[in-house]
């Protein structure tokens, strides 16, 4: 007999057996689906809740933002070392707040004149995403101010800063071009998002410095300039707590979400936990129930398994035998499992929950197939642990026994 034929042998006896014990297989196979699918769910929940909640994290991208709660003075040496920091993503200096009101006009509706709040910004500013970095004659305005002004993309306005009371005062007219409106989470107020340059402008013009004729091409790179305050964005949500911890110490107060971030990172830890004492309590608890079911049907058949012995099987062969009848078990349980969640998970996500989630429009039970995949794995291997329990047991069997029970 050829190894392949052998081995079709050894699987077609165990499968005719499992078919003739169908209603013990059955109990079995349902036994495991019933552990399986609730895991499978409460894995798809976890999922679905915490990646909703860290994905609201992430699609604001002022929640890693970490910014200086008041002005004092940072060197560009110290801004440079912040920015070389790996969980650093982004760095922007920030002026005095005193400093950073503009006017701002729109032509075609001559006349109308608001004011707005200065920001700095740059190549791969998180707030702005895929937007065009700026050059010194652009702008980017939030979307509130856009409305308010009725501002356009490729627009001209004029950005007007003042200084000096009603009897001295001077006027910086600077025209500008609207590169891009800005997403609404980018900044909640009326803004500007402008060049770092454009920025220092307007600072030296109010502070009396520069004259009005000054041009944004006209400020010169200081490594010694002193600088109010930073913007800084940190690289990942993890990261945020971190980097507060960090300055806090260093005497730097800083403003950020690093409270509503460590509450989510413990309560993923804590679900976590949760999910791998639920999972390993019934898991252990089937399995032992598995095995020892399988160890119980090797007992029930000791006569059939030593007369298999007496026909040409091996101990080998005979620890394979409840091997493969677990395996199918298994397989079809996780199967079973996988369709029972799906279902659930189906009902769970139509149901008209409030929340973040279900605001999102994301799922509240999310089971991807890479999850299904893994509790089909881990159920195999489980069962092949289980079914060696039962296969020791096989394997002790001498072809005699069968000749005494003849």
């Amino acid at each position: 007999m050829t190894r392949s034929s052998h081995h079709g042998l050894l699987a077609g006896l165990s499968l005719r057996d499992l078919l003739h014990e169908r209603t013990l297989a059955l109990c079995s196979l349902i036994g495991l689906a019933a552990v399986l699918a609730p895991l499978i769910v409460l894995f798809g929940l976890k999922q679905g809740v915490i990646d909703g909640l860290r994905a609201e994290l992430i699609d604001n991208p002022r929640s890693r933002m970490v910014v200086n709660a008041a002005n004092r003075n940072f060197d560009q040496a110290f801004l440079t070392r912040l920015a070389a920091r790996p969980d650093i993503a982004f760095v922007i200096p920030r002026i005095r707040s005193l400093n950073t009101e503009a006017r701002f006009e729109n032509p075609v509706r001559a006349g109308t004149v608001l004011r707005a709040e200065l920001l700095a910004t740059a190549a791969g500013d998180p707030l702005l995403r895929a937007l065009p970095s700026l050059a010194p004659n652009q702008i980017i305005p939030s979307a509130s101010f856009a409305a308010r002004l009725d501002l356009q993309a490729g627009m001209r306005v004029t950005l007007r800063a003042i200084r000096g009371d009603a009897s001295a005062r001077e006027v910086l007219n600077f025209p500008v071009i609207i590169a891009a409106i800005a997403p609404p989470s980018a900044f909640g107020r009326d803004g500007v998002f402008v060049d770092l340059k454009t920025l220092l402008l307007v600072d030296g013009f109010t502070d009396g410095v520069l004259p009005a004729s000054t041009m944004p091409a006209d400020i010169a790179d200081d490594p010694a300039r002193i600088y109010a305050g930073f913007r800084a964005h940190a690289r990942r949500l993890e990261d945020v707590t971190r980097i507060d911890h960090d300055l806090r110490r260093d005497g730097v107060e800083v403003e950020t979400l690093a409270e509503q971030v460590e509450s989510l990172l413990s309560l993923d830890r804590s679900l976590t936990l949760l999910f791998a004492l639920l999972a390993g309590l019934g898991g252990f608890g089937y399995l032992i129930s598995l095995g020892v079911g399988l160890y119980a049907n090797v007992e029930r058949k000791q006569r059939d398994l030593s007369l298999l012995r007496l026909i040409g099987l091996s101990r080998r062969d005979l620890v394979v035998f409840p091997l493969i009848q677990a395996l199918i078990i298994a397989a079809a349980g996780a199967a079973l499992a996988s369709l029972m969640a799906l279902s659930v998970a189906g009902i769970v996500n139509r149901l008209p929950l409030g929340g973040a989630n279900a605001a999102g429009g994301r799922a509240i039970c999310a089971i991807a197939p890479e999850h299904l995949v893994l509790a089909l794995l881990v159920s195999l291997l489980g069962a092949a642990l289980s079914a060696a329990f039962a296969g020791y047991r096989a394997a002790r069997i001498e072809p005699a026994e069968g000749l005494r029970d003849a």
